[in-house]
């Protein structure tokens, strides 16, 4: 699967000098061979496909050597994977944009029905890189798979979303008294995650519920301000 490819591609990366070197290494590895009693290797035209798919990613750069992003994919892989994926863009979309319009107009979102309402979108994407992206969402926890190959938006647990809340608040930029804009921390936790606005709200709400001491919320005519505390 496309997904272990492209973790065993980032892993031989860091310590390859080229893409031949590059090509080679990744030949070795389990991920790349496939058959129980005759074992072949992926043919080097399909490796290079994939290698250039990171690129694309973020996770190298045109000299076939792994970048910031690609480390830190390594560090924390399905979120950064699932983010990069979601982020791509086709035309003027985001493939998260793409996908949750088509979801939103489904009854029964299997590939094949997501895929006739990318066509109806104008958006030409491949069905095998359609196929390959929904799979990798599939195993990086964003989408899950149901009955029947049917696809639907994973729903986060509270405890998932104090953890991604405390997470991402900790890395966004803050004024010198701990405050974060919080619109903004909410429309970008949205967009990465995929919480369907009044599902964050409502696991906002539930959160300040339980936890009323580690959420304080201040408001100016304008803006909303989040201060987040240890406990």
């Amino acid at each position: 699967m496309t997904y272990e490819k492209i973790r065993t591609i980032l892993e031989k990366a860091e310590n390859s000098e080229s893409l031949i070197d590059l090509m080679e290494s990744i030949g070795k590895e389990s991920s790349f061979i496939s058959g129980r009693k005759e074992k072949k290797v992926m043919g080097k035209r399909k490796r290079k496909d994939l290698i250039n798919k990171c690129i694309k990613l973020g996770f190298l750069d045109n000299n076939y050597k792994i970048t910031k992003l690609g480390k830190e994919a390594l560090q924390d892989y399905d979120r950064i994977l699932s983010k990069a994926i979601l982020n791509k863009r086709y035309i003027n979309y985001t493939f998260r944009e793409l996908l949750l319009k088509a979801l939103s107009k489904i009854k029964i979102p299997t590939i094949e029905e997501i895929n006739k309402q990318f066509v109806e979108f104008k958006v030409n994407i491949p069905f095998d890189e359609l196929k390959n992206n929904i799979n990798i969402l599939v195993k990086c926890g964003v989408l899950n798979r149901n009955r029947k190959y049917t696809y639907t938006i994973k729903k986060i647990s509270l405890e998932e979303f104090k953890e991604i809340i405390q997470t991402e608040y900790m890395s966004t930029e803050k004024d010198p008294t701990g405050l974060v804009w919080f619109e903004k921390f909410r429309d970008k936790i949205i967009r990465d995650y995929i919480i369907p606005p009044n599902h964050f709200d409502e696991l906002f709400l539930k959160l300040k519920e339980k936890y009323p001491r580690l959420i304080g919320i201040q408001h100016s005519r304008t803006k909303s301000w989040l201060l987040l505390r240890e406990r």
